[in-house]
């Protein structure tokens, strides 16, 4: 029976089998942790890509049962590149979201002070001010650069070498620290 199937039909037999073992592998070994929100794209970023392949190649992994490798190695390196197609579509927007504020909140978490309207008066400017001046001097210079000179979250990592998660995180800290700090003062 198999030998008068199509490698179309070869293949759609393998997911229908295949499909909930590989994802739950992909859960528990690829994208584990916060990561696994990713797991389904991946899975299905992996099929589409099979599915691209040449049919003799495929024919071939079907035979030697190397397909699963296959794919379980594919989805490790389409998570952690980030020139993989699987980050352009998926991950790319997420990082670039989170540059736009902290999940959950209502407001920019990285309003820089010349737009924003919270600093129209001079006593939340001070403090604000005041607040950056007592920061470690880590996180005093890459909010100055970043709040202060306007600069980009890409252009920080280009200039210090720090990864873009760490910026992330080292200036969400100082900022909710501001916040946090001069939360009083114009009220």
């Amino acid at each position: 029976m198999e030998r008068n199937m199509t490698t179309k039909q070869k293949l759609d037999k393998f997911f229908r089998e295949e499909y909930e073992w590989i994802l739950r592998n992909v859960k528990k070994n690829i994208a584990y942790g916060p990561m696994s929100t990713y797991a389904n794209d991946l899975v299905q970023e992996m099929v589409i890509q099979t599915y691209g392949m040449k049919e003799d190649r495929i024919e071939e992994m079907l035979e030697n049962g190397k397909l699963k490798w296959y794919i379980l190695s594919g989805a490790g390196m389409q998570l952690r590149s980030y020139t993989s197609p699987f980050w352009h579509t998926h991950r790319k927007q997420k990082m670039s979201s989170r540059e736009f504020g902290l999940v959950g909140s209502t407001s920019n978490i990285f309003d820089r002070i010349d737009d924003t309207e919270e600093l129209s008066t001079e006593s939340l400017y001070d403090c604000m001010m005041k607040e950056i001046q007592n920061l470690h001097w880590y996180s005093k210079t890459l909010l100055n650069e970043y709040w202060i000179n306007g600069m980009k979250l890409d252009d920080l990592h280009k200039k210090y070498k720090i990864g873009k998660v760490h910026l992330t995180r080292d200036l969400n800290k100082g900022i909710l620290q501001i916040r946090e700090a001069c939360k009083d003062c114009d009220e």
